[in-house]
């Protein structure tokens, strides 16, 4: 089985991806299952990235991040596989919500946090037939 652990560098990840021709890697820690990085992950990533390195991220959009995760997570109602990236205080989500209540009150969640300046809503929700995670 082909895994990766949380160490690993993005770039090879990618590379395992590639040259495995399959769509998502297990990251493995103390032999467990703590992740999975798939392609769309790494499209998520490169499409939120600054032209400039990045490095030169700044702490408050880390923080912002954090922040938006730990509120989120705190609520009953928290979108699945949820995924945040942040950029000069725009705020990206990727993952599921039941209901367009659910949507809504994320977005709330999230524009209220300070520093935050924008958020683009990519929240899906999932056809009735598929169970939420």
């Amino acid at each position: 089985m082909i895994t990766a652990t949380p160490e690993t560098p993005l770039g090879e990840i990618a590379t395992l991806l590639e040259r495995n021709r399959i769509k998502r890697v297990p990251i493995v820690q103390n032999g467990k299952v703590v992740g999975i990085v798939s392609r769309a992950n790494l499209l998520q990533v490169l499409a939120s990235m600054p032209r400039k390195n990045a490095a030169t991220a700044s702490a408050s959009d880390s923080q912002i991040r954090d922040e938006v995760l730990s509120r989120l997570n705190g609520e009953l109602w928290r979108p699945s596989m949820l995924n945040v990236t942040v950029r000069d205080g725009t705020v990206d989500l990727w993952g599921f919500v039941a209901s367009d209540d659910e949507k809504k009150a994320t977005r709330i969640a999230v524009e209220s946090i300070p520093g935050v300046r924008t958020v683009n809503d990519h929240l899906t929700i999932p056809p009735a037939e598929i169970a939420m995670v």
